[in-house]
């Protein structure tokens, strides 16, 4: 049930909305105050909190318990409230009021959506983006996703206040930040005729964690263009980030019947790639009934006593489920904790553990003796064998470890085993996949970057090498005879690196230095975001570390953004939309060629 109350004044007050170009008028006194910056705090202080609880209230992820069309009426409501409050600004304003736009389009049968409120009529065009969806909330005995709690964290040193709820800093606590600084502004500059000289706009992407609609829009209105866009989804601030590979490997169905007790199935909860699974679930199956209750009453102390390839390993917690003995039937079940972004997997492990490695690396201790061999069991010796515990390709450096001076050592390309299905839905001839979220650093793509050039290293639709690489790994895997595995691999974009003596960036940072006193850290990470593939979008904020995992938890159980954070990223951003207002009569770079934006694939970010 929404928590979203009717508005009986909306339609009134929507009539308010003016699209009009506005009456230039001398600035007021009011607005030679800092009237717009004492509005902005005033909401992340009193505010803030109740309507982010209201987003958050609302579940817009993309999951196998919502429908497309739930999830679609959901975003709605939000929209719809954006849209409310956006005429009860209006109402205030004398001459410059925001417009709400809206786009959409059916592309190869799916329809791609956003909308946002813009303000001024200025040919140079300023956007901050935000996301309204999220992804899965996690296990629910854990926490109440869907209901904003306030909590004391430790964060950067001290006890601070954290806003903990789904979509809390991923992404709607930033997309509520970015609205309140656009009409900060807004009452700063109301009458003023310099905000004529510039369009501010707030955008919001509908689906940015599944297929990013912002660079089909871009692509659809060449006109709407920004000339600067901050993409507010993340930290401070990113000048690069890692390629995008999606492995997907399988074992075709044997027909043999198995013998002894064997692996029947080991299964990851249907969700997204670029999400560390909740949990990893076997189920052991044995033709001796004792055979089965002996593995059961030691399969705990195995798992405690296994030794992992790096005896500092955290492994996920076990638990084992014996009520189905009688049916000849054990489960196994790990947990995940810490961070579960799959572009971060050096957090989890650090700091958690991802379930599938945790029991697949075990269970392949026990292929063999007294595990029987199967289709199951060698997928999952597969990918023990390729990655162990490890994430950045440790056990192969020749083909799968690389670093540079963009993606540093301890940064470069990470993998994150998140997913694996037996005997999948559509695919009769598999008996098991393994799905696998790579971000890779630069010299695992085809194309060396020249280091002056800014934008996708290669261009759009440029390949990575793993298409050789992998049937390398796989060719150099001891395979048992009879069992037939492969891949299929997709690069989903080139890395994208930017320059920090670039345009972009320096606008960005130089908000930034006004009030930190530092020039922006110039970050090099492996998540994606809908700045990719255009240089005058950059992401930025709303974080002020690089550190996903605890206490933040980026797209994880108990995910929490620190309130000071928010605070500091809504001065910023205020900063830089009054540096464009202030800066837009002198500034002649108004027009410039517009870019080629990339076409992007599912599950990104």
């Amino acid at each position: 049930m929404s928590r979203f109350r009717i508005r009986p004044a909306f339609v009134a007050l929507l009539g308010l909305v003016c699209a009009c170009t506005p009456t230039k008028e001398k600035p007021s006194e009011k607005a030679l105050s800092n009237v717009g910056l004492e509005q902005l705090q005033r909401y992340i202080d009193e505010q803030l909190f109740d309507d982010l609880s209201r987003f958050v209230a609302v579940q817009t992820y993309r999951g196998a318990d919502l429908s497309e069309a739930q999830v679609v009426a959901n975003l709605q409501q939000l929209q719809q409230e954006l849209q409310f409050q956006t005429a009860q600004f209006n109402a205030t304003q004398q001459v410059h009021k925001l417009v709400p736009f809206e786009w959409k389009k059916t592309i190869n049968g799916r329809e791609y959506w956003l909308f946002g409120v813009r303000v001024g009529s200025g040919p140079r065009r300023v956007a901050l983006s935000s996301h309204l969806d999220t992804v899965p909330a996690g296990n629910q005995d854990s926490w109440a996703p869907f209901t904003l709690v306030k909590e004391q964290r430790l964060y950067q040193g001290s006890e601070q206040e954290f806003y903990v709820g789904r979509g809390s800093i991923d992404d709607k606590g930033p997309a509520l930040v970015a609205f309140n600084v656009l009409k900060a502004v807004a009452r700063q500059f109301d009458g003023d005729p310099r905000l004529d000289r510039v369009t501010l706009e707030v955008i919001f992407d509908t689906s940015e964690e599944t297929d990013m609609a912002m660079p089909y829009y871009l692509e659809d209105k060449p006109e709407e263009n920004p000339n600067l866009g901050v993409i507010f989804d993340g930290f401070w601030c990113v000048r690069a980030e890692k390629g995008m590979e999606r492995p997907v490997f399988t074992i075709k169905r044997g027909t043999a019947a198995p013998t002894g007790l064997w692996i029947e199935s080991l299964n990851t909860p249907q969700g997204p790639v670029n999400q560390i699974p909740d949990s990893a679930t076997a189920v052991i199956r044995s033709d001796s009934p004792q055979a089965l209750q002996s593995f059961a009453q030691q399969v705990a102390s195995l798992y405690q006593a296994h030794g992992f390839d790096d005896p500092a390993y955290r492994r996920a917690p076990l638990s084992v489920d014996t009520s189905g003995l009688a049916d000849n039937r054990l489960v196994l079940t790990t947990r995940v904790s810490g961070a579960q972004h799959a572009s971060t997997p050096d957090e989890n492990r650090e700091g958690g553990a991802n379930p599938l490695i945790s029991l697949a690396n075990f269970l392949s201790s026990q292929v063999g003796n007294p595990l029987a061999r199967n289709e199951v069991s060698e997928l999952i010796r597969f990918i023990t064998w390729s990655w162990g515990t490890q994430v950045f390709g440790e056990h192969h450096p020749d083909l799968l470890l690389r670093n540079d001076a963009v993606f540093t050592a301890g940064h470069g390309t990470t993998y994150a085993v998140t997913r694996f299905y037996t005997h999948p839905a559509g695919a009769p001839d598999v008996a098991a996949r393994v799905e696998v979220d790579v971000r890779y650093a630069l010299g695992h793509h085809s194309v060396a970057w020249d280091g002056t050039t800014e934008g996708l290293v290669g261009g759009k639709g440029t390949p990575s090498r793993f298409q050789d690489i992998l049937t390398q790994l796989l060719g150099q895997f001891p395979a048992e005879t009879g069992y037939t595995l492969g891949f299929q691999t997709t690069t989903l974009f080139p890395p994208d690196v930017r320059l920090t003596t670039g345009e972009t960036f320096q606008r960005v940072s130089s908000a930034y230095e006004q009030l930190l006193g530092e020039q922006c850290p110039a970050q090099a990470v492996g998540g994606a975001t809908n700045a990719k593939g255009n240089t005058h979008l950059i992401a930025a904020g709303a974080l002020f570390t690089n550190k996903l995992g605890p206490p933040i938890n980026f797209h994880g159980i108990n995910e929490g953004a620190p309130v000071e954070d928010l605070r500091k990223s809504a001065h910023i951003l205020y900063n830089l939309l009054t540096d464009e207002v202030e800066g837009a009569a002198k500034d002649s770079s108004t027009v410039r060629p517009l870019f080629t934006p990339m076409r992007v694939t599912p599950d990104l970010h």
